[in-house]
């Protein structure tokens, strides 16, 4: 065995681990519950720290790639550009609300900012607002031994925490090493050891239970199912259970026999071929000195028995490098996996031998894994728990095993061939374009290769025939049809994998002339062409979550029925009178609201009937005055300044169908000489209220103070008092804090500690928008 690369660094890492916090968030109303307490409590002027997240979201599955070396960089453009589209206004919004630290979050398509108050509740009202919610602080968990560890650079460069996030850490998986022992004392490999006879071997007859006088077993195991107890995850399939066998004596000396004997005892560790309990994985981080360049076939037909028994392998390289045609037996055997070293740039190490393979004149080494600087379990001196950094082909090939090991527990049924090729076909290209014979088919990628054999097991969604009804299409607006395409289609992998409804699409158009479209929930929207009744077919198909389409495409036919034979008849409108009083130039003038529909009728009532939202005038005013339809069929109408006489303009009204009466009616607004009542400002008394005590820190409902209660407006019941306009004329005069209200009360706290009488003053308009020149007083005793 070559490992002349190899250093060690012994150092003390204390038991303690990073704890990963997940926090999950429940989706609200528009203002969050939490938000609304803090509301509660917070004064108008305070500034708050909220994220804003905007309805309109790019649908992620839209992008969505079945191969991992497939980056779609159109998914980071498009939530990019949806961000800048629907997040314009709000940004200009709070800018304008003196907003602080406005900052784009993007992926989520949201907007972190500082924002006083009472800004948040007309924030919340704008439209395309889906949340405002607080801005957390989180506090840091505590440390606690055993907890979960950030994981170490080379197993995030294999992707070994994108499985464990799927749920397969190596569960139910045995791991095999042959090397110089394992350590089963180390903190990270003792729990993981399986145990019983069948889980160590020693052919050379010194040790009766897993020893390692070397280090190098315990340094490999560690990386391929170690744990975290030094305060980082330190190997691929952490949930594993390992066996070994110890190749190398004491001495450091193995014959070929022993090597021999340790493939035979993998085969069948416990001498009862009834009994599986062979290794599913094995790592053989060593190779035959004198083999550089050579094919060396001793032992090929050991491991292709243990290849043949579904025992799948993993040989080191060689440390030959960099010369070429440096590979070396038996990594470069027919039945050998090859796995060469690259650093954490993902540069091929300059040790690591090279090929083309003597034996089949094929790719070598057949795939990378990290090898250099590797921090991984050493011995532990009796079970402390020591680390070493440690470079060499020996613990690239642990990194592909450990990978074997979680695609084996993911897939239990998948054969050797099905996990290599799954992992060559699948690794990240490095160096040259395509497999060569530096980096092979490039870098171990957990994830991509689960991927891969999970489209290689995946069958396509079964899509079923559709039908529906449509009614024949006028010149009208016609509301789309909604078909359910997916009420009837199946998936035969399901639950495991489903039909995606947002993957749904057509693959003919409408064959009458009609319209269709898929929508994002999975239904297909349709309308006919106008005039057209008999059976109109188009076809659809739809993916499911990997991606994979439905074969055939099924059928959606939709029979368009022909109109009743009684037609629609227009509405029927007679001609409206009011009267207005005359207009005075400069003085506030209340609309006169003419109701011009109730002379009017629809001939096809009940069965359709007139439209209130669809009045519209025909013409203007003919004397310079101001008309407006209104959404309840009403018509808004001010004379011009100084005009009395007639006045005259025309309005139409549609049906609920669509159809507008033929003649437009006359409204005629008399309007009568002689000047408006001259208008009286509102009468105000002053108000006495009472306030209890406030404590700092602790929450204190607002004094609610009527100050309407004893104000009049001399011109009632022509004009009133409008209480939406009350409005203050100073601030409290002992530091307090006082708001009006829309229902003309005043919310009223004192500053913390106060006591005694505070003072503040206020007005109110009538509903012509006439103020009294003097505010009232409010005093509020606070006791």
């Amino acid at each position: 065995m070559k490992n002349t690369e190899n250093y060690s660094l012994h150092y003390w890492l204390g038991a303690l681990l990073l704890a990963l916090l997940c926090s999950t968030v429940a989706e609200a109303a528009v203002i969050q519950a939490e938000l609304e307490n803090e509301l509660a409590v917070r004064a108008p002027h305070e500034e708050m720290a909220v994220i804003i997240s905007m309805s309109d979201k790019v649908n992620p599955r839209l992008f969505k790639v079945r191969n991992k070396r497939q980056h779609d960089p159109e998914h980071v453009r498009a939530l990019r550009q949806r961000a800048v589209i629907t997040q314009a206004p709000v940004k200009r919004f709070l800018e304008g609300r003196g907003g602080k630290r406005i900052r784009e979050l993007w992926v989520i398509n949201g907007i972190a900012v500082k924002v006083r108050a009472d800004a948040i509740r007309d924030l919340a009202s704008r439209p395309g607002i889906e949340s405002v919610r607080l801005d957390t602080l989180l506090q840091a968990p505590a440390v606690s031994q055993g907890s979960t560890a950030i994981p170490e650079w080379n197993l995030l460069a294999v992707q070994a925490p994108e499985l464990w996030s799927l749920g397969y850490a190596g569960s139910g998986v045995v791991v095999a090493g042959m090397d110089t022992g394992v350590d089963v004392n180390h903190p990270d490999l003792a729990s993981s050891w399986r145990g019983g006879s069948n889980s160590w071997y020693d052919p050379h007859g010194e040790h009766l239970t897993p020893f390692d006088l070397n280090g190098h077993g315990t340094q490999t195991m560690g990386i391929m199912v170690g744990g975290a107890m030094g305060g980082t995850s330190i190997g691929v399939a952490p949930g594993a259970r390992w066996t070994a066998v110890k190749l190398f004596n004491d001495a450091g000396q193995a014959a070929y026999s022993d090597i021999h004997l340790a493939f035979q005892w993998l085969l069948d560790p416990d001498g009862d071929a009834a009994t599986a309990d062979a290794p599913d994985v094995v790592n053989a981080s060593w190779y035959l000195s004198g083999t550089t360049g050579q094919c060396f076939s001793e032992f090929n037909p050991d491991m292709e028995n243990l290849k043949a028994a579904g025992i799948a392998l993993v040989f080191a390289a060689g440390n030959s490098g960099p010369a070429p045609l440096s590979s070396v037996s038996p990594a470069n055997n027919l039945a050998g996996f090859s796995a060469g070293a690259v650093d954490s740039s993902l540069s091929i190490a300059s040790f690591s031998s090279r090929g083309v393979s003597p034996c089949d004149g094929g790719i070598y080494p057949k795939m990378v894994s990290p090898g250099v600087n590797i921090n991984t379990s050493d011995l532990s001196f009796g079970g402390l728990p020591l680390y070493a950094m440690v470079s060499g082909t020996s613990y690239a090939a642990p990194h592909a095993a450990g990978v074997m090991a979680l695609l084996t527990g993911a897939f239990p049924a998948a054969s050797v061939a099905d996990i290599e090729t799954a992992l060559t076909q699948s690794a990240l290209d490095l160096g040259i374009a395509g497999p060569d014979n530096s980096y092979g088919y490039g870098i171990t990628h957990a994830r991509a290769a689960y991927d891969r054999l999970q489209a290689a097991t995946n069958q396509p969604p079964v899509a079923a025939d559709d039908s529906a009804t449509a009614a024949q299409r006028s010149s009208a607006p016609y509301p789309a049809v909604i078909i359910n395409v997916l009420t009837n289609d199946t998936d035969p992998d399901a639950p495991a994998n489903t039909i995606d409804p947002a993957t749904v699409f057509l693959t003919t158009v409408p064959d009458q002339g009609g319209w269709a479209v898929a929508n994002p929930d999975g239904t297909i929207s349709y309308r006919p062409k106008a005039g057209f009744s008999g059976t109109e077919t188009f076809r659809y198909k739809v993916r499911d979550t990997l991606g994979l389409a439905s074969v055939s495409a099924a059928f959606v036919r939709v029979s368009v029925a022909a109109p009743p034979p009684s037609a629609n008849r227009p509405p029927l409108l007679l001609d409206d009178a009011a009267t207005a009083p005359l207009r005075t130039a400069g003085v506030a003038y209340p609309a006169v609201i003419v109701n011009v529909l109730a002379n009017d009728s629809d001939p096809d009532a009940p069965a359709n009937t007139i439209n209130p939202a669809t009045v519209f005038l025909t013409t203007t005013p003919d004397q310079g005055g101001w008309a407006v339809a209104n959404p309840d069929g009403t018509i808004s109408y001010r004379p011009r300044a100084g005009f009395s006489g007639l006045e005259t303009f025309r309005y139409k009204v549609r049906d609920t169908l669509g159809l507008a009466s033929v003649s437009a009616a006359f409204v005629r607004v008399t309007v009568t000489a002689g000047p408006i009542a001259a208008n009286q400002p509102p009468l105000l008394a002053d108000d006495a209220a009472s306030a209890p005590l406030r404590t700092a820190g602790i929450p204190y409902p607002a004094v609610i103070v009527d100050v309407l209660s004893n104000d009049a407006d001399p011109d009632a019941p022509a004009n009133a008092i409008d209480p939406a306009t009350v409005f203050l004329t100073t601030v409290p005069d002992h530091g307090g804090w006082a708001v009006a209200n829309p229902d003309g009360t005043i919310s009223y706290r004192p500053k913390a500690g106060f006591s005694g009488t505070e003072t503040f003053r206020y007005k109110v308009r009538d509903t012509l928008g006439l103020a009294p020149d003097s505010g009232a007083f409010v005093r509020v005793p606070v006791l």
